[in-house]
């Protein structure tokens, strides 16, 4: 998910992408709305997917509408790859020091942080409301414990197989992890660049695969197959990967030719051992570094209803599964649990709705302050 806060990019920090032109606009429109039509298609996904049995919704709906909803959770493997380019981006002007660590994963951790863990609040207070006064049934598995919510609370349930509280918030703590090894790769392959110094930051491109290359060809051959390795951000490196390896190339720190490369490594294992989450990794790549080729990031997809979804993703993602599922028990339990499939479908057109509107408010209320108290971290941290 990319770092998904990291949506509005400040203008005298934007990017030169290829022959871009010299002031290009503050935003990447284009990869706002991948992250809103990721966000929204993972949404859907929840909604449908958990509509208690027997889905009447899909006696009244074509087969093709149930066919791409039980696939829209695709929208996973481009936030990561999105995650990837963005960080790589952000740290592109970055002199790697232990304070520098330190403030850059302290900002991460405001700008993400707060919607998690109002998220967390959310899921915590509906649980005990519902199962205390509404009879209800929770949206979890397995007893709510302290030790349960202090893992959650430091992005630490998977690593300690704990169940989670509420779904997709898996990817947060993936991020957390994905931010630890940029930077401190990026300060790594800055010492292996004798000339690097604090004002050219850049390590050059033989050292950047130095460091990543190996641990993604690993993560793609052999990581990414294992199941005991889901918790780990080792399993999802490859994808990070691409969208690095994306934005150097269109920066010019690595040249097309390592694109090309790392694109084919990838295609050729696909031959080899098909997986569609690689695939889809695969494809968002190709279609961001397109994207950026031809000079369309400020352009593409730049319509104002997806900016919206854009902008409100990371909130979103986070606030969807909790409202939907307790407005589909409550529509359920209106309908005396036996709902016609058009009242079935129009609870689930109002969970859709409902968490739209919650995602908008926690967009507001949380994660855009969390967001301008990062920013101002960032523009008050010393410079070495």
């Amino acid at each position: 998910m990319a770092d998904d806060p990291q949506r509005q990019l400040d203008a005298a920090n934007a990017p030169r992408v290829a022959s871009t032109v010299d002031r290009p606009p503050a935003r990447f429109a284009f990869l706002d709305g991948l992250r809103g039509l990721a966000a929204l298609g993972i949404a859907l996904y929840h909604i449908w997917r958990y509509e208690p049995l027997p889905y009447p919704a899909m006696n009244c709906l074509p087969w093709i509408v149930d066919w791409v909803l039980l696939r829209s959770w695709v929208g996973v493997q481009f936030l990561l790859v999105l995650s990837g380019f963005v960080i790589a981006f952000t740290l592109r002007d970055t002199w790697v020091t232990p304070r520098e660590v330190a403030s850059f994963l302290g900002r991460r951790i405001v700008r993400l942080g707060p919607p998690y863990w109002a998220t967390l609040a959310f899921v915590l207070v509906l649980h005990v409301v519902n199962v205390t006064w509404w009879n209800l049934p929770p949206s979890f598995e397995e007893p709510l414990t302290s030790g349960r919510v202090l893992a959650h609370t430091a992005f630490h349930q998977d690593v300690l197989e704990e169940t989670p509280l509420s779904a997709a918030i898996w990817t947060v703590c993936i991020e957390m992890q994905f931010y630890v090894v940029s930077v401190l790769g990026w300060g790594i392959a800055q010492r292996l660049r004798r000339r690097s110094v604090q004002q050219s930051p850049k390590p050059s491109a033989t050292a950047l695969m130095l460091v990543f290359a190996p641990l993604a060809l690993v993560s793609l051959v052999y990581w990414n197959r294992q199941d005991s390795t889901e918790p780990w951000v080792i399993h999802f490196l490859c994808s990070f990967f691409l969208g690095m390896v994306t934005w150097w190339t269109l920066d010019r720190t690595v040249s097309p030719l390592v694109f090309v490369v790392s694109i084919a490594v990838v295609a050729g294992h696909l031959a080899f051992q098909w997986k569609l989450e690689n695939a889809l990794a695969l494809t968002a790549a190709i279609v961001i570094f397109v994207a950026g080729r031809t000079q369309h990031f400020h352009d593409w997809l730049n319509w104002r209803w997806l900016q919206y979804l854009g902008r409100i993703s990371y909130s979103l993602y986070l606030i969807h599964y909790p409202v939907s599922h307790y407005l589909t028990w409550f529509g359920w339990r209106w309908c005396n649990n036996a709902p016609t499939p058009v009242q079935s479908s129009l609870i689930l057109l109002t969970c859709l709705v409902a968490s739209l509107a919650a995602g908008h408010l926690l967009y507001v209320g949380v994660e855009l302050p969390a967001g301008r108290w990062s920013a101002w971290l960032k523009a008050r941290r010393p410079v070495v």
